[in-house]
């Protein structure tokens, strides 16, 4: 072993607990890259997989009823490359030692097993076969939640019959990776599932011989990432039918879940690891610079018995270069097992076929890189200030830096009245600006990853609370089909166990401001009601009156509306009629 080799074991032997300290930092830098990269990799090959073995949607439009003859005559359009009309209602679970009611939505498939746009991925049993016309295949999880399996029976109300339908199988598909009913923000199978049965047994239940409900389609490549102009064209074509919406990819909501929680977790994936592995180097930097003046005078006398600048500075980077090993292996094994946990969560969160933790090489020769050019770039700066001492100039003692006054000294009201100990504190702090910098920043990640945790946990609990305690105070909300008049709301109230019940309307409606479009929903409630109250951004309840527009503070932003300006509202049902209404409150309004 030659002597700087040594003298490197004996002075890393010395400072084992600071280096012990800064693997610590690089190595959690390094795992949290490897995991959150290999989270982020995972769920995009998921998706992507996923989408195209179930041959994923590009388009949803709801109708009223249409021909199916008519709708297939639409495949012509430029830049549609498929088509598939379907039914799909919502519907009843009837299951026995279930207290609370469970909703399904009920998605009709052909008959005969064949390829089609949203095709489902069968986990156990078979497809639809000719021995029965009511048979179903049920979502995985909802199947695993209800102990039910291929062979049992199952009763469903089914356009308000109680149809007994038989389980041939389970299945997922990529149209509800993240399965959420309607009005809530998490997955419940136990309350909520998707439920699929055949064409032609969905066309008898619900009365929809030879039409459909809904259309799904395919766009060709080149405009997939700009359909509204396609939406539009099949819109006005559809009109007569009745378009209640219509919902491009982008905007469907298991597929924005699961692409809004990919691009978290890929941004996410480069700041936190970038704060740790930053804060490494910069420690390792401080902590080179402070041994290098410890041993100027034996740099000097090294120098002088013919060693050189590079052999000098390849010893003194070689601290980094341990560090930087050191840290990529432990970051690297516990970003390995730490992936497999996170992935395991996203399973539960998410219906994929084929989640798995994959081992890419390349991210993980990426972490072992950045973890050593971070180590050798803390410990090379340090190092260079070796290479600029000359050996006669090195082996003198290091001259006192100047003194001087410091800022605070200035202000002679605030510096006489510290003590000494403080004095000597504060000159230390400011004439070591390199080293207080390295300090102040390291507190301000730490900081900031401590505080962002604790904020996000409060601003979460605050939205559930508010949204649910403050604004929609009911403990049951009954959706209809069809709207219903007040002989429906008389019947909810004289059900056992109700206190007290309101009504609510909702209608999908287009917004437009000029030349600002935007898609929304307007909600009618009653003037005195108690059960759903608008609040403003102080969260102070907001007075509904008989005729203007309370409109949310993000859409108005959309919008550009201001108070008392009129927007133009279209209603996408009835007669569909536009209407100008007058905005009354403030865009600084919220609710809902």
């Amino acid at each position: 072993m030659s002597v700087l080799n040594q003298k490197l074991r004996r002075e890393f032997w010395a400072s084992k607990g600071m280096m012990l300290a800064i693997t610590a930092l690089m190595a959690v830098g390094v795992m949290g890259f490897i995991y959150m990269k290999s989270a982020y990799q995972n769920l995009l090959f998921a998706k992507r997989e996923y989408y195209g073995q179930c041959r994923m949607a590009d388009f949803w439009i709801d109708l009223k009823k249409a021909p199916i003859a008519e709708i297939t005559a639409l495949g012509n359009i430029p830049g549609i490359s498929e088509l598939r009309p379907r039914i799909g209602y919502y519907a009843t679970v009837d299951i026995e030692r279930q207290r609370e009611p469970v909703n399904a939505f009920v998605v009709s498939l052909p008959d005969a097993r064949q390829p089609v746009i949203n095709d489902v991925v069968l986990k156990r049993g078979g497809y639809f076969t000719e021995r029965r016309r009511n048979e179903v295949l049920v979502t995985e999880s909802f199947a695993l939640r209800h102990k039910l399996a291929p062979g049992q029976w199952l009763s469903l109300i089914l356009n308000n019959r109680r149809e007994e339908l038989f389980i041939v199988g389970t299945a997922v598909s990529s149209e509800f990776v993240y399965l959420v009913s309607p009005g809530s923000i998490i997955p419940d199978p136990q309350r909520f599932g998707v439920f699929y049965i055949k064409q032609t047994y969905a066309e008898e239940v619900f009365g929809m011989e030879g039409a459909a409900n809904q259309l799904i389609g395919r766009l060709a490549p080149e405009i997939r990432d700009h359909p509204d102009s396609v939406l539009e064209t099949l819109e006005r074509r559809l009109a007569s039918y009745g378009v209640l919406q219509k919902i491009p990819l982008r905007d469907q909501p298991s597929n924005r879940y699961l692409s809004d929680e990919i691009r978290g977790v890929g941004v996410f994936s480069t700041i936190m690891p970038s704060m740790f592995l930053a804060v490494a180097a910069l420690v390792l930097y401080v902590l080179m610079s402070r041994l290098i003046d410890q041993q100027r005078v034996l740099i000097g006398t090294l120098k002088a018995v013919g060693y050189s600048n590079g052999q000098l500075f390849l010893h003194y980077t070689l601290f980094g270069a341990v560090v930087g090993v050191c840290g990529a292996v432990v970051g690297s094994a516990a970003g390995f097992y730490l992936s497999i946990l996170v992935t395991e969560l996203y399973k539960t969160l998410f219906e994929f076929p084929n989640l798995t933790n994959r081992l890419d090489p390349q991210l993980y020769s990426a972490g072992a890189m950045i973890s050593c050019v971070c180590a050798l770039f803390g410990s090379g700066q340090g190092a260079w200030a070796a290479l600029r001492l000359r050996p006669a100039e090195a082996m003198r003692p290091q001259p006192p830096k100047q003194g001087g006054k410091i800022l605070l000294e200035r202000w002679t009201w605030l510096w006489s009245r510290l003590s000494f100990a403080w004095r000597m504190s504060l000159r230390n702090l400011f004439r070591q600006r390199v080293r207080s910098g390295v300090t102040l920043f390291a507190a301000m990640m730490g900081a900031t990853l401590t505080l962002t945790g604790f904020t996000l946990q409060t601003c979460l609990r605050y939205l559930i609370d508010f949204q649910f305690e403050k604004i929609m105070q009911s403990d049951v909300d009954l959706s209809f089909k069809d709207e219903r008049d007040a002989g429906a709301l008389d019947e909810a109230r004289r059900l056992p166990g109700v206190t007290y019940a309101e009504p609510i309307l909702n209608v999908a409606c287009d917004f437009q401001h000029g030349p600002y479009r935007r898609k929304g929903a307007i909600s009618g409630l009653p003037v005195d009601g108690v059960l759903t109250i608008p609040r403003d951004a102080a969260g102070k309840p907001i007075r509904i009156r008989e005729s203007g527009l309370t409109m949310t503070r993000k859409l108005a932003e959309l919008l550009h509306l201001q108070v008392g300006d009129h927007v133009t509202v279209t209603p996408n049902k009835g007669l569909r009629d536009p209407k100008s209404i007058r905005s009354l409150k403030s865009p600084t309004a919220i609710w809902g």
